[in-house]
């Protein structure tokens, strides 16, 4: 089974409501600011990394924001030297996400997420669902319900949170 298919599989059995949006391939934020800019409010981005010897993070974060590696290490009680970014290629191989369409998703039981606490108190949020032409739309709240996620400081600065809230 697909990864796409694996997550509209965790959607329909949360029982949560949620909107799937078809769009050209989008391999970047910068290119959906460009060619989808109304899915662009709220948009996650997840970076995957690996910890040595044992399972993979999906880290998700608000678009422009970077993962503090030594704050990530924490959340998972872990070495920031135990912990590595994964290359494009290996997460379309070992994982079979496309490049854009990660997505913060337990796919497979050695695949734990975590979002950045900034994240709460969103309503709802856009998130890559596998497939880099197909994002979902749904409650943040349950979004962490279906991923089973933890939520801690993973980001290195709070600004942009601060500006994008003010703005909404």
């Amino acid at each position: 089974m697909m990864v796409y298919e694996r997550i509209i599989a965790l959607l329909e059995q949360s029982g949560f409501d949620y909107t799937i949006h078809s769009h050209q391939p989008i391999c970047t934020i910068q290119e959906a600011r460009e060619k989808v800019v109304h899915l662009t409010r709220n948009l996650l981005k997840t970076v995957v990394f690996k910890i040595k010897h044992d399972h993979w993070i999906l880290a998700a974060v608000l678009g422009p924001d970077r993962i503090d590696y030594k704050k990530l290490a924490q959340a998972f009680e872990v070495k920031r030297t135990d912990l590595r970014s994964v290359s494009p290629e290996e997460v379309r191989a070992d994982l079979g996400f496309q490049v854009g369409g990660v997505g913060p998703f337990p796919i497979r039981e050695d695949v734990h997420v975590v979002f950045d606490e900034h994240l709460m108190g969103l309503d709802t949020v856009f998130c890559g669902m596998g497939i880099n032409t197909r994002t979902v739309e749904m409650k943040f709240d349950h979004l962490v319900q279906v991923a089973q996620a933890r939520i801690h400081p993973i980001t290195r600065s709070t600004s942009v949170y601060i500006s994008a809230r003010m703005r909404s």
